[in-house]
Parts: structure tokens; C-alpha cells; sequence
């Protein structure tokens, strides 16, 4: 069997595993995995790195229902409960916002790496990975994510002003 194409960009090993965990949930014949056929324990190393968010899809909303630790350490506004809009910055709200909205509305797997956080100061890159997660029904309703960060020391008056990365969605279609 050939590799699916959305593992391709992805360089750590965590972050493959992740994805490849997510299209083996699929039921026969879904286009996204259902949320009830997916441990998100399954993978315990990544459980730091995790977030999830339930979307609603009248009015395009994200509100956070989980975040892992090293996601808190770096968005310190990402506590379970609050909407997209109060956890990112408002210059990037827009950008992230939509890119999360073509994750469930597609669907798509979106896999970003290089500069993936947003003025944390210092120097450092990431990666991540952000997935639709499906009702019984099979409508899409969360948006399951990791992000690996690489931070290096902290220089002082160092602040990125924007993300800086490469971006990749990978539309999906029943197998």
C-alpha cells in the first residue's frame, strides 16, 4: 500500500504516528475519523502537545475543550472553554481561524512547519498538525491538533512578528 499523501511533508516521527493513527480509526468508506473511534491517549508522548476544539458549524466558532501542557506554557489564554478569538493574538486571529475552519469545512489534514508560534520571543521553529474529528453522524464537530515545538534560549528584544512557515492541507476523500 502506498503512502497516504499527507504524510509526506511531516518530518517527526510523533507527528506521523499521530496522523497515521487517525486515518487507521476510519471507519470503511469515512472521510474523517470519528471522535468515538479515536483514543486520544493512544499516543501518551504527544499528550503535552495536544489541543482540541469543538466547532460549531452555524457560525464557524472554535472553543477549546482541551490543552496539553506545553500548549498552555506557550498560550497561557488556552483554557478549556475559551473561544479561538480570546486565546490568539487579534493580528493573527483571521489567519488561524481560517485555516482551522478549512480543516473541518473540507475536510483536510493541515501539517505546518518552520515558524508555527505566534511572538513568543527567541528563537525556535515547530510543527504542527491539526485533524477534523467526526459525530456518530459523521459530521465534523472538533478539530484535533499537535504542535512539536523546538524553542531555543531567549534573546532579549527578540520577537517574531509573524509566523513564517511552510503550509500544507491535504484534502480527504473516502479510501
Amino acid at each position: 500500500m502506498s503512502e497516504h499523501p499527507a504524510l509526506k511533508p511531516i518530518r517527526a516521527s510523533l507527528l506521523r504516528d499521530f496522523v497515521g493513527y487517525w486515518l487507521d480509526c476510519r471507519a470503511e468508506g469515512a472521510v474523517v475519523t470519528r471522535r468515538a473511534d479515536f483514543d486520544i491517549f493512544h499516543l501518551r508522548a504527544l499528550v503535552p502537545h495536544l489541543f482540541l476544539y469543538d466547532y460549531n458549524p452555524d457560525d464557524h466558532g472554535f472553543t477549546l475543550r482541551v490543552a496539553g501542557e506545553e500548549i498552555r506554557r506557550l498560550l497561557p489564554n488556552s483554557v478549556a472553554g475559551m473561544p479561538l478569538d480570546r486565546i490568539m493574538p487579534p493580528a493573527f486571529f483571521t489567519e488561524v481561524h481560517n485555516r482551522y475552519r478549512q480543516v473541518c469545512e473540507r475536510p483536510a489534514i493541515l501539517h505546518a512547519i518552520g515558524r508555527v508560534f505566534l511572538n513568543l520571543g527567541g528563537t525556535g521553529v515547530g510543527e504542527r498538525i491539526a485533524l477534523p474529528l467526526a459525530n456518530e453522524q459523521g459530521k465534523v464537530y472538533q478539530l484535533l491538533g499537535a504542535t512539536l515545538y523546538e524553542i531555543g534560549n531567549q534573546q532579549h528584544g527578540s520577537r517574531f512578528e509573524r509566523e513564517d512557515f511552510t503550509l500544507t492541507f491535504t484534502t480527504l476523500i473516502a479510501d
